[in-house]
């Protein structure tokens, strides 16, 4: 037997360790690879030729690889597009793909669009969709009276998605979208490109602000250190671009004693308004509308909401394919207690009460749907702040529990529980308006219609 002095073994020991904690970290980095379908980290052809490698952890910051543990969709739940055409031939959406009116490309906008909702996921092509599994119906798009919405509706589609805008707001228009909630249809729409330096946050784009209608905006996603998002200007100016958490693109850089101060440029805003719901990233994120028609990778520079609008929209189209006897009215509900609150960032305090709940989180989403429809489950409702809109919830699990969450000013919040509502610390029900909060407990509580 040989015998080791105690620096080597103090030596081989440490290196057991780091070779342990180097196989561990690979192991998971090769078990996530292994969850994750396989054009998630790889572009390829139609040929299956490696064309390079994807960047998409915005998806990360949402939280998508999480509610793809609870599905990746269902081809009997249809996402419905309104926009410009769709190739229903082409790998991402052959033989998911229903056209009722044909449109022009638009330099392959309404790919882009649908590409993020539901881009066929795990084929060796192009990128996944959020709900990759689920089925497509297209048709046309721009008509202020909203008339083609219903077709979708017709034709299956339980959530459309709307990335147009225009500034004319018509009767018809808010009664089609009233009949498609009644008739368990969400509607999604892009609140708009035009910056708050034009809109000042009072101008108003359809169909995104008719009442029912969930109002998408950007926010961005990438850099949590101010240092990795510093950039500069030919001047030598300092400032910083796609920091996360910030409804800008790109924010001016004031260093003090305290440390560094940032303000928002206005002009690097989408359309932020009152009636914005939700956020979602943008910038950075990949251009599946060139690579559908040039056969580039390349990745978005500029805040549009059509963008932003899909992955709610796909995140819907999950929420149905876990529960199909999901309540169209909660679905807003959910996603705006599951949002991301990005109140405490000192940047966006300009903006305060014209970029909704937040940050849009679909593996929360998810994980909510799931436990307040399982009969054995706990739903935990935190960390969020909400001081407008009527909140609707319903849950036949075994206890909703409220922890860390404000309902102020003007919310309303009506939970109608199975079982139990536990109020937990940092919980405060101290609305302004009559309505106020209705907890309620109905043991005869069913999810079935």
């Amino acid at each position: 037997m040989v015998l080791l002095s105690n620096v080597r073994v103090r030596y081989f020991l440490i290196l057991i360790i780091y070779l342990g904690f180097f196989q561990g970290a690979l192991g998971q980095n090769q078990a996530e690879k292994k969850s994750l379908p396989n054009d998630f980290f790889y572009l390829r052809d139609a040929s299956g030729e490696l064309v390079d490698t994807l960047d998409l952890g915005y998806y990360h910051a949402m939280g998508i690889p999480k509610a793809w543990q609870y599905t990746t969709g269902n081809s009997a739940v249809l996402v419905g597009l309104s926009d410009a055409r769709v190739d229903p031939d082409q790998l991402d959406f052959a033989g998911k793909t229903r056209v009722l009116k044909s449109v022009s490309l638009q330099n392959g906008h309404g790919m882009g669009v649908a590409a993020v909702a539901v881009a066929q996921g795990d084929n060796d092509f192009g990128i996944p969709g959020v709900c990759y599994d689920c089925g497509l119906v297209t048709t046309n798009y721009g008509n202020p009276n909203m008339e083609m919405l219903l077709e979708l509706a017709d034709a299956g589609a339980k959530v459309i998605n709307c990335s147009w805008v225009t500034s004319v707001a018509t009767k018809r228009g808010q009664e089609v979208i009233d009949i498609l909630l009644r008739r368990g249809v969400v509607v999604v729409a892009g609140a708009g490109n035009q910056n708050w330096l034009k809109t000042k946050g009072q101008k108003k784009y359809y169909p995104a602000s008719y009442d029912g209608v969930i109002s998408v905006s950007s926010v961005m996603y990438k850099h949590k250190k101010w240092e990795e998002a510093l950039n500069y200007e030919e001047t030598g100016k300092p400032y910083v671009e796609n920091m996360w958490g910030m409804v800008g693109r790109t924010a001016e850089i004031t260093h003090k004693k305290t440390g560094p101060e940032f303000r928002i440029y206005p002009q690097s805003t989408a359309t932020l308004n009152p009636q914005v719901d939700l956020l979602a990233p943008t910038v950075g994120v990949m251009r599946y509308s060139k690579w559908a028609t040039e056969g580039t990778l390349s990745y978005n520079t500029y805040q549009g909401t059509s963008t932003a609008a899909p992955f709610v929209t796909g995140t819907i189209g999950l929420m149905f394919s876990l529960r199909p006897e999901l309540r169209a009215k909660e679905v807003e509900t959910i996603l705006r207690l599951t949002a991301l609150n990005i109140d405490h960032i000192q940047a966006n305090a300009p903006y305060k009460g014209h970029y909704g709940a937040g940050m849009l989180q679909s593996g929360a989403a998810l994980a909510l749907v799931d436990s307040l429809y399982d009969p054995e489950g706990v739903a935990v409702i935190m960390h969020q702040k909400i001081d407008r809109w009527s909140q609707m919830l319903t849950a036949f699990n075994r206890a909703v529990i409220l922890k860390d969450i404000e309902f102020t000013g003007q919310a309303t919040f009506e939970l109608r529980a199975k079982n139990q509502i536990l109020l937990q610390p940092g919980t405060r029900l101290v609305p302004e308006n009559k309505k106020g909060i209705k907890l309620m407990i109905d043991p005869v509580l069913s999810p079935q219609p």
